[in-house]
C-alpha cells in the first residue's frame, strides 16, 4: 500500500514538474523538487526531475549529476537512464524529449538485425519455391 501511495504522489509531481517546464516556471521547479528530495531521499524520481529542468535551462554538467544520482539511486528507473543516454548524446540539431516517467521511454519498437534478417531468409525461400514451382 506504501509503495502505491508513494508511487501516486511521484507521478503527481512528475505531471506538476512537466507542466512547469512547459511553461518556463523555473522558480515553481526549484521550489517543489528539493522539498521532494528531502521528504524522499531515497527516491529516483526529483533527481531525475531536477535533471531535467536543469537541461532545460542550458546547464547540461549539473544536469547530468541528477540524472546519474538517479540512475544511482535505482538503476532500473527507466526515465534517468534514457534520459542518460538522449542528452549525452545531444547535439544542436536534436530536440530531446525528456523521459519523466516510465510511459515516457516506451517508444515504437524497432525490429532487431536478427528478425530482419529472419524475414528476409523467409520471403526468399518463398520466391525460390515458387520459381522452383514454375
Amino acid at each position: 500500500m506504501k509503495k502505491q501511495v508513494n508511487d501516486e504522489v511521484m507521478t503527481d509531481l512528475c505531471m506538476k514538474v512537466k507542466k512547469y517546464v512547459e511553461e518556463k516556471d523555473w522558480d515553481s521547479c526549484m521550489e517543489l523538487i528539493p522539498r521532494y528530495m528531502e521528504r524522499y531521499p531515497n527516491s529516483a524520481v526529483p533527481h531525475n526531475l531536477l535533471g531535467i529542468v536543469l537541461e532545460s535551462q542550458g546547464h547540461h554538467p549539473d544536469a547530468m549529476r541528477h540524472f546519474r544520482a538517479a540512475w544511482s539511486l535505482d538503476p532500473t528507473f527507466m526515465p534517468a537512464s534514457q534520459n542518460i543516454d538522449a542528452y549525452s548524446l545531444y547535439d544542436s540539431e536534436k530536440d530531446v524529449k525528456p523521459a519523466y516517467t516510465a510511459d515516457d521511454c516506451l517508444t515504437e519498437r524497432r525490429p532487431t538485425l536478427l528478425e530482419k534478417s529472419g524475414f528476409f531468409l523467409r520471403r526468399l525461400r518463398t520466391v525460390k519455391k515458387k520459381v522452383q514451382a514454375a
